[in-house]
């Protein structure tokens, strides 16, 4: 088997040098790493994946880039993230991006300046060309969690959303309802694209197409509440339930009918989607799709992790969803 000595020989150093460039990168100059690298790669001395890491300093440091850090959403998903990091000697920087385009630039240069490994998207609110432009880099890899890009095919670890929505719409179908309203979230977001067409295919093949109202949010408790105000203050036949992206909204809706008078479930059902931890104390408890937020987060940092190792991933990883039936959803009144 080769040895060190095989290497510092090959690299015209010393074997001294050698195990600084294996054990410190940052300590010896680019060159060095450079000759050592090439060295452990002709004599076979490690896996060539660790070569490759010696070719720059290794910041030992993933960044993951949020819409609105204030969301309860992403805290299982970056505990998720963070667990798997930590345990394999990773830290994480969480960047709000405030869907600012020169924020979410500001990240992504890390990767080039080597202060960042690589990047876990939670937001396709990024910019294309940055999202190009870094993905070309073969040492700085990039992974999506939860949301997906339709014209960049990055690794992605994400739930079925058209299939989820599908079973929630089913079920309220199940119980009797025919007009049936959905809160979503932006349109032109890629899952909320999917679950409005889940929510649409659903009350087609229902025969209910006619009875279809999509209202638009932005996934926040305040845009719930104004949506369900429009939904329910109306002189129309109000819908019996409504389905929405975001457990946010759906207690915007919860609120918007207490405020008119409308009982929940017995006049008014309502679903959500998330799971956060407010839908289980909200009044009444709130039915809604379950993401397995911890396990996403788990799952895209193993991802990425493996691609910076060298490894093949499966570069899309579908997790599975459950739909939580509360004290939120009942039979229509008669």
């Amino acid at each position: 088997m080769p040895t060190i000595k095989d290497v510092a020989l090959a690299a015209g150093c010393s074997t001294a040098t050698v195990s600084r460039a294996l054990a410190n990168p940052e300590k010896v100059s680019e060159a060095t790493r450079q000759r050592v690298a090439h060295a452990i790669a002709e004599v076979g001395y490690v896996p060539n994946v660790a070569a490759r890491n010696l070719r720059r300093a290794e910041s030992r440091t993933i960044v993951t880039l949020l819409p609105d850090i204030s969301n309860p959403f992403f805290s299982e998903i970056i505990n998720g993230m963070e667990e798997v990091a930590h345990q394999a000697g990773y830290q994480v920087l969480i960047g709000d991006c405030e869907r600012d385009p020169a924020r979410a630039e500001a990240y992504f240069n890390l990767l080039p300046t080597n202060q960042a490994d690589g990047i876990i998207l939670l937001t396709s609110d990024i910019p294309r060309a940055l999202v190009r432009h870094a993905d070309a880099r073969a040492d700085a890899p990039l992974v999506m969690a939860c949301e997906f890009f339709s014209d960049v095919d990055l690794p992605t670890v994400a739930i079925d959303n058209y299939q989820a929505t599908a079973h929630a719409i089913d079920y309220l179908v199940s119980l009797g309802h025919a007009r049936i309203a959905s809160v979503s979230g932006p349109v032109g977001n890629p899952i909320c694209r999917e679950r409005t067409r889940g929510y649409h295919d659903t009350l087609a093949a229902r025969g209910l197409s006619s009875s279809a109202r999509v209202v638009e949010g932005d996934f926040g408790f305040r845009s719930g509440y104004q949506q369900g105000m429009t939904l329910l203050d109306c002189t129309e036949p109000r819908p019996s339930a409504i389905f929405c992206h975001s457990d946010e909204m759906a207690i915007g809706v919860l609120k918007a009918a207490r405020q008119l008078g409308i009982r929940v479930p017995e006049a008014l059902s309502v679903v959500g989607f998330d799971n956060i931890g407010f839908s289980e104390y909200c009044e009444p408890e709130l039915t809604t799709v379950s993401q397995p937020r911890h396990e996403i987060g788990q799952q895209a940092m193993r991802m990425l992790l493996s691609l910076l190792a060298g490894e093949a991933v499966v570069r899309r990883q579908i997790l599975s969803t459950q739909l939580i039936v509360r004290k939120s959803t009942g039979r229509p009144a008669a």
